[in-house]
């Protein structure tokens, strides 16, 4: 008589011949039986997609994982079975199929994201977030798709799709760094930033710059007061995520002779920064977790106002551990 795995696939997906023979075993086909059936049955290539969607329904997850695997493999010909496995109650069947479609080209890709955005395990929700992110040029669905994910539950999710869908660029290379800069670079003045005087808001929705806070007019009322070159932990702040820092600062006379550049030298920011002065996006300072003790420069030669009052504006971001302007913060001019 036959065994239970081979009625089974009699019944979904038809006879499979040369994996179910005539046995004198009363015992039903173990879990490891069935998935060495579906192993056997992916080795007649597409013919194999009925009987490995079939494996889809099997009540075992590792034999539902292994259909899903193998029919990944088979690309186009299993896209329909790939589109139902993404409805399997097992978030791994769901990634493997999602990334399966993902990669069959932009038309199975955009049906399928919509659905990931929304999934219930945060897994899918992240490896379709990233797919998002990786997608240039957009269209309007990609970045639709994006600020739904910019409001996830999941912080890692939100700053995936925040970083995706942030809207200032600059590109300007500090003086010191240009490969076609061959002059020696001297530092004619120096102009600390105090410690003190510095606006301080947190940012758990990554919305800020969506709100104006680095403009120059923006009220800071409710702000409140924090010193730098110390961990936003050390002000009372347990917080991971995103904060900013709003300083008002009165600058005097440009200095006399050329000026080749003006560049603000942070000694370390924990763990990334984004940088305004005066309203003018001048750069960030984005390597991830391994930048939370680096110095960076940013070029702010076009934004600065000599003689004038001046606003400065930092988005920090910490993933862990301590946060925020830990080191001093310098003007510098450069000649």
């Amino acid at each position: 008589m036959r065994n239970r795995f081979c009625r089974w696939v009699l019944a979904t997906a038809g006879a499979v011949l040369g994996v179910c023979g005539p046995t004198l075993a009363q015992e039903p086909a173990s879990p490891a039986d069935r998935r060495s059936a579906l192993l056997a049955a992916a080795e007649r290539g597409d013919d194999a997609v009925p009987t490995l969607r079939a494996g889809l329904t099997d009540p075992h997850v590792v034999v539902r994982r292994t259909a899903a695997r193998l029919l990944a493999e088979r690309g186009a010909a299993a896209r329909t079975a790939l589109q139902e496995a993404f409805g399997n109650d097992d978030p791994v069947v769901r990634q493997t199929a999602m990334k399966a479609l993902i990669a069959a080209g932009p038309a199975a890709r955009d049906e399928i994201l919509p659905q990931a955005v929304a999934d219930p395990d945060s897994v899918v929700r992240l490896m379709a977030v990233q797919a998002l992110a990786a997608i240039w040029p957009r269209s309007p669905l990609h970045d639709q798709l994006l600020t739904q994910a910019a409001k996830d539950g999941e912080d890692s999710i939100r700053a995936v799709a925040s970083r995706a869908l942030w809207p200032f660029r600059r590109d300007v290379i500090p003086l010191r760094q240009r490969p076609d800069w061959d002059h020696e670079v001297v530092v004619v003045a120096t102009i600390p930033l105090p410690r003190q005087g510095w606006r301080f808001k947190l940012d758990p929705k990554r919305d800020g710059h969506l709100n104006g806070w680095f403009q120059p007019a923006y009220d800071q009322a409710d702000w409140a007061q924090i010193e730098i070159e110390q961990p936003w932990q050390k002000a009372g702040y347990d917080y991971i995520g995103v904060a900013w820092y709003r300083l008002d600062l009165d600058l005097p006379a440009a200095p006399e002779g050329t000026v080749n550049a003006v560049e603000l030298a942070f000694g370390g920011v924990d763990e990334c920064a984004w940088v305004w002065v005066n309203g003018t996006y001048v750069g960030q300072h984005d390597i991830g977790p391994a930048g939370w003790d680096k110095p960076f420069t940013l070029d702010i030669t076009d934004a600065v106002a000599w003689g004038k009052p001046n606003q400065i504006t930092v988005r920090a971001m910490n993933t862990a551990h301590a946060g925020g302007i830990w080191r001093p913060v310098q003007l510098e001019v450069l000649r």
